[in-house]
């Protein structure tokens, strides 16, 4: 019985995306759903980078500050989406992270600059994040979640069947959620990875800071960024295979910068 209905309700999940909008992600060419706007989420991102900047406290290391700007304008300029209101801040936390909001709002903690060796690496991660916002995988998200709740409402409203609606979320969470986000993950590495290449930084630097960062995940900072950036030999072979693609946009760059700044490592 709950079988049956959870096709009837994902062949009505299929319907919803037909009626929706659809969008090629930039390079990759990857179709995806799209059911909010561009603009929209730019503002919450803006929303969210203002509470941000509110609640968190900045930096005032001049050095890490120059560096995030030195190479997140770099990337932005590879990026090519003017109309994003690019900003760069050094958040004053312990664990290492870095991401970039809708709208181009990008961030990187004071915990991750030690495992930084150079610009390149840094851009790296920064490449990465940016991929993240061009894609526009949080509007993605957000769509996927508006599909799984209209699914989950249908379901209590068209069944009595004890366990149905908690069999619904644990499949739709582990059959289509899941898979996004290991495919988002995937794809802002080739992202980073290209605009890292189109700033003039060697990609090579992606390859040498997911195995390093990857290996030094019994450290408890490191986890915390794992956890939302799994680094595993499928992960890292993946962007192995990708690397012949992203050499070639850094062999087109108009600047070579390779590894940029050499980090002191203290």
């Amino acid at each position: 019985m709950i079988n049956r209905i959870l096709y009837n309700l994902f062949f009505i999940a299929a319907v919803m995306v037909t009626v929706t909008g659809c969008r090629s992600v930039p390079y990759t060419g990857r179709s995806q759903l799209m059911m909010s706007s561009e603009s929209s989420e730019n503002q919450m991102g803006e929303e969210a980078w203002q509470e941000m900047c509110k609640t968190t406290k900045v930096t005032k290391d001049s050095v890490m500050t120059g560096a995030l700007n030195r190479v997140g304008k770099n990337i932005a300029n590879a990026a090519e989406k003017p109309e994003y209101n690019w900003e760069f801040k050094v958040f004053e936390v312990k664990e290492p992270n870095a991401f970039c909001l809708p709208g181009g709002k990008v961030a990187a903690t004071t915990g991750i600059f030690p495992y930084f060796a150079n610009d390149a690496e840094m851009a790296a991660v920064v490449g990465h994040e940016v991929g993240h916002a061009v894609a526009r995988h949080a509007g993605e998200r957000m769509s996927q979640g508006i599909i799984q709740s209209s699914g989950g409402t249908a379901l209590s409203i068209f069944t009595k069947t004890p366990g149905a609606q908690e069999a619904y979320g644990i499949a739709t969470e582990v059959g289509a959620m899941l898979p996004y986000s290991r495919t988002q993950e995937y794809e802002a590495d080739q992202l980073g990875m290209i605009f890292m290449a189109k700033a003039g930084y060697d990609p090579a630097a992606a390859l040498t800071f997911w195995d390093k960062f990857g290996k030094l995940g019994s450290n408890s900072r490191v986890k915390e960024l794992l956890s939302t950036h799994p680094v595993g030999e499928k992960r890292l072979q993946e962007l192995k295979d990708f690397y012949p693609k992203a050499i070639q946009y850094y062999k087109t760059a108009p600047a070579k910068r390779g590894l940029g700044e050499i980090y002191s490592q203290k």
